[in-house]
């Protein structure tokens, strides 16, 4: 099921929106800084710069800008960008399109030297934090793995400061983004540019990292202990030496997880990972009514019924046999950073020469992770279409000859696609064994519950239960040491129970995605539209709403049932607003 592939194999980062089918983004508004002194900045909307201004929400709109609203003082990060670069005065701002957790702002100096002002939105994960360990992460990449990051001129992780917000200064990206030239590309250009890409990730799973959690400067953790340290010979006085602190990882503070108190890391070995996980989605399960996320259409009339208890139950039957599941061999747990977040606008390439890369942004939130959890294909590769198994040579179909030039063309393109896919393993294996068996163990039945465990307060407990029945079957085989008893039993009666709730599970998914599609938006989509696409997707979502009830509600009863359960709409508290 499409559901179960998303869960089990999606970047550890929240991945990239693909926005619904529109117009591209608004431009950037371009602000000009005439005349400035101690008391601020003239003929500017300063307050344009505080909201996201990138796009409108069809429902839960306040929550949403509000999550994305940052006020700061504009004259201050105009200072503090020319005292950064040694310039004497900055002379133009320039709000860049906004991704989903900061504000980009494009500062030009009286010289023409140029950077990159970030500003975290609320969104983005815990104050301090989050900065603290992206501007460290940054460094270590760039400078002891050779790993192409933005340059930072400086940064804060605090509000107690000038700016009144937390930044980070850095370079601005030469060249261009690789998405606008992949069209472009020849074959052997885009096969040299993913081979590059792997001899970075093989630089990921080389680094020696002590710990789970993310890297940060010692100084900004309080009394960091020795092991924390990745190079042990460096003094534990040594404010600019990194250490591994308390984890960024968005799976801790997306959708409420947030606001339960459950160990964040560090932790010294991957078992306590793994067990950290599941206790903060029984956390989440025992504090809250409802759950967010969810991928199907529940809770409607003869639907499936998400339960607090059959969540907390399966959690709690996974943490039985969750450390005996994990690899048998201990390099494909080792602590491991990974950029999960590698697609087509994260990568600026040189245009004159396209599979050299310049620069690797959006390092927020990138942690360290057991490398069995952390690997996955970039995002440049990955494609819609079945994935061939094994590294045979991908043919085109047998009756290409009798397809219209039309089919013939997407045969054509998909074959390429599944050949880069493939390749991009192969690249894998060769380079970095250990990553590519940790893809491996990924698709086997303890990665695939070791996966879905970590999200199971949103959704999915039918199915990862299921997985769990099926793990005792095959005890003796996945079992890290096979002559331990299995944890697990389940009756006859609890078996058929699971497979009635999980087809009803699964009808749920399927309408679900029967109703995003004809609305003609993805899935996860949480009502985000073009500002001039407001009005036509909010006419649209009405109709489909009405030909739903008309379609699925029998009686009056039921319609109202419906709509009481209708996904894309207002939320009353802070539970359905997540």
């Amino acid at each position: 099921m499409d559901w179960i592939r998303r869960q089990l194999f999606k970047s550890p980062r929240s991945p990239k929106l693909v926005r619904p089918t529109s117009p591209s983004l608004p431009p950037s508004r371009r602000y000009t800084r005439r005349s400035y002194d101690g008391e601020g900045v003239r003929e500017c909307d300063v307050k344009d710069f505080y909201k996201y201004t990138s796009g409108r929400w069809l429902w839960n709109e306040k929550y949403q800008l509000d999550r994305r609203y940052v006020e700061f003082d504009l004259s201050a990060l105009l200072q503090v960008s020319a005292q950064a670069m040694g310039a004497r005065d900055c002379v133009k701002v320039e709000k860049l399109p906004e991704g989903n957790f900061s504000k980009v702002f494009l500062m030009t100096m009286d010289d023409g030297r140029e950077l990159i002002a970030k500003l975290p939105n609320p969104n983005a994960g815990r104050p301090h934090f989050t900065t603290a360990s992206e501007a460290a992460t940054m460094d270590y990449v760039r400078n002891s793995l050779g790993v192409p990051a933005p340059r930072v001129y400086g940064w804060s992780s605090s509000t107690d400061n000038p700016v009144r917000a937390e930044y980070i200064l850095m370079e601005r990206s030469g060249g261009v983004e690789v998405g606008k030239l992949w069209p472009s590309m020849s074959w052997e250009e885009r096969l040299e540019l993913v081979e590059n890409l792997v001899m970075h990730e093989k630089a990921f799973v080389s680094a020696n990292i002590p710990m789970y959690g993310s890297l940060y400067y010692a100084k900004d953790l309080d009394n960091p202990s020795p092991n924390q340290f990745l190079d042990p010979g460096n003094s534990v006085d040594n404010d600019n030496a990194f250490v591994v602190g308390q984890t960024t990882h968005r799976a801790f503070f997306d959708h409420l997880r947030d606001s339960v108190e459950v160990s964040q890391g560090p932790w010294p070995s991957v078992e306590d990972y793994v067990r950290a996980r599941a206790t903060k989605e029984l956390a989440c399960i025992e504090k809250f009514s409802s759950y967010p996320g969810q991928q199907g259409m529940f809770d409607g009339p003869n639907q499936y019924h998400p339960t607090k208890e059959l969540k907390a139950k399966v959690l709690r039957d996974y943490l039985k046999a969750a450390t005996q599941i994990l690899p048998k061999d201990a390099s494909l747990s080792r602590p491991a950073l990974w950029h999960g977040d590698l697609h087509g606008d994260n990568i600026f390439v040189d245009p004159a020469q396209p599979t050299k890369i310049l620069t690797i942004i959006d390092w927020q939130a990138v942690n360290v992770s057991p490398l069995f959890i952390q690997v996955c294909h970039p995002s440049l590769v990955e494609f819609d279409g079945p994935i061939p198994s094994g590294f045979a040579p991908i043919n085109l179909p047998d009756n290409f000859d009798e397809l219209s030039a039309d089919a013939q063309l997407e045969a054509k393109n998909l074959r390429a696609a599944q050949s880069l896919y493939k390749l991009y393993e192969i690249m894998t294996l060769e380079q970095s064994p250990a990553a590519s068996r940790a893809m491996r163990f990924r698709r086997t039945l303890p990665g695939k519950i070791t996966g879905l465990a970590n999200s199971v307060f949103s959704d999915g407990e039918p199915v990862l239960q299921g997985m769990l029945m099926r793990l005792q079957d095959e005890w003796a085989t996945v079992c890290a040491t096979p002559s331990t008893p299995c944890p697990l039993s389940f009756t006859e009666e609890e078996r058929s129970q699971q497979r009635l709730l999980e087809a009803s599970w699964g009808r749920g998914v399927e309408l679900m995605a029967e109703v995003v599609d004809q609305i003609g938006a993805y899935q996860g989509w949480d009502g985000w539209v073009n500002h001039s696409n407001y009005t036509v997707y909010k006419e649209r979502l009405e109709r489909c709403r009405q030909q739903f009830l008309d379609r699925y509600a029998g009686t009056e009863e039921e319609r109202k049932a419906w709509m009481r359960v209708w996904p894309f709409q207002d939320k009353m508290g802070e539970e359905g607003l997540a």
